[in-house]
C-alpha cells in the first residue's frame, strides 16, 4: 500500500492592514489547533503604504511577525521607488519575502535580500516557494533608470527556478502577486512547458482583491482580500517510489 501525506497550507492575500487583534487571534487558534505540518503563505499587499506614497508606521507588520509566516510574495505596496523605503521594509519583516522577477541593478549584493524563491522539507514532502511581484514598468523604462529596479519577465523567472529544483521537488508553490488574468497565462504556459510535472504546480494569487478557483489548466487559489477570510489548503501526496505525487486538494475556506 503506497504511503500518503499530508501538507496543509494556510494562505491570505491583500491585507493592506486590515489586521487587528481579534483577527491575529483567530489565526493563532487556526494555527494551533491544525494537526499536521503546516505553512503559513502570503501573496502579497499586506501593507497600508504604496509604492509612491508611505506610511512611517505600519502597524501590521508586529502582527505579520508575531505569526511567522513562512514566505510573503513581495507585493506592489511593499514595493517602493525610494529604494530607502523598499529595503527598510524588507528589514522588519521576520520573514522570506519573495519575488523571483524583481532585480536590483544598481547594487548586485541586494540581490540576496529580495529571495527569489525558498526551499524547504515538510513532512517529507519537498517544496520550492517561488514569489512574483506585479511589474510596474517595462524593462527599460524610465523609472528603471531612476529607481535601479528591474522588473524580469516572468515566464522567464519561473521557468528558471522550475529548471534549478525540478528534480528535487515535489510541489511548486507560486506565491503571485500578478492578479487572476496573468495567473491564468502563467498556468496555460506551465501546462504547455511542463506537461510531465504538471502535477507539481499550485500558484497561490492575489492583487484583485476577490475569491478566486479556477483549475483548467493548475489550480489558482486567491483568497478573498482584507483579512475577510484565510484559505486552509490540504494536499494529499502518493509516495511514488522516489518522489511524492499529489493526489488531492481540499480547500476550506475560513471566515475571520
Amino acid at each position: 500500500m503506497k504511503t500518503k501525506k499530508v501538507l496543509t497550507i494556510f494562505h491570505t492575500t491583500d491585507i493592506h492592514n486590515k489586521f487587528n487583534g481579534n483577527k491575529l487571534r483567530k489565526i493563532k487558534d487556526l494555527l494551533s489547533s491544525c494537526d499536521t505540518e503546516f505553512l503559513l503563505l502570503d501573496s502579497g499587499d499586506f501593507l497600508l503604504g504604496g509604492n509612491i506614497i508611505f506610511s512611517p508606521f505600519e502597524p501590521v507588520i508586529n502582527k505579520i511577525n508575531e505569526l511567522n509566516y513562512t514566505a510573503i510574495a513581495i507585493g506592489n505596496r511593499e514595493f517602493n521607488y525610494f529604494r530607502s523605503v523598499f529595503y527598510n521594509r524588507l528589514k522588519k519583516i521576520n520573514t522570506y519575502l519573495l519575488a523571483s522577477n524583481l532585480i536590483d541593478l544598481r547594487f548586485k549584493k541586494n540581490n540576496e535580500k529580495i529571495k527569489k524563491n525558498l526551499y524547504l522539507v515538510c513532512n517529507d514532502i519537498r517544496i520550492c516557494i517561488i514569489g512574483l511581484t506585479k511589474p510596474q514598468y517595462n524593462e527599460k523604462h524610465f523609472w528603471e533608470f531612476v529607481t535601479g529596479f528591474r522588473f524580469l519577465n516572468f515566464y522567464d523567472s519561473v521557468s528558471q527556478i522550475v529548471k534549478d529544483y525540478y528534480k528535487i521537488t515535489d510541489i511548486f508553490l507560486i506565491l503571485s502577486h500578478l492578479g487572476i488574468s496573468d495567473d491564468i497565462n502563467l498556468a496555460k504556459f506551465l501546462k504547455e512547458n511542463y506537461y510531465n510535472i504538471i502535477n507539481r504546480f499550485l500558484i497561490l494569487g492575489g492583487h484583485d482583491h476577490r475569491e478566486f478557483f479556477d483549475d483548467t489548466f493548475i489550480p489558482i487559489i486567491h483568497t478573498e482580500p482584507y483579512l475577510k477570510k484565510i484559505t486552509k489548503i490540504e494536499l494529499f501526496f502518493i509516495d511514488n517510489k522516489n518522489h511524492y505525487d499529489l493526489d488531492s486538494i481540499f480547500l476550506s475556506r475560513i471566515d475571520l
